[in-house]
């Protein structure tokens, strides 16, 4: 019985970490969007490439939990 209960509570556990990391590669993007959509000056370029960057590494370093043919990219 102890053994069901662990594993579910280690289920439980992955499926919330892999919602934690889509929702957070979700804010890199909604943040990158909100640069873009508000102004085109060097700052912002920069502020949007550094964006991508931290979301690459991030994607890299914890492992994409979108499908490749997810259209919302």
């Amino acid at each position: 019985m102890w053994i069901k209960t662990i594993t579910a509570a280690l289920n439980a556990y992955i499926i919330h970490m892999e919602w934690k990391r889509e929702t957070h590669i979700d804010k890199i993007e909604d943040e990158i969007d909100s640069i873009a959509a508000s102004s085109h000056d060097a700052a912002s370029k920069l502020r949007i490439k550094r964006l991508l960057v931290r979301k690459q590494r991030y994607i890299e370093q914890f492992g994409a939990v979108r499908s490749k043919s997810d259209p919302s990219d």
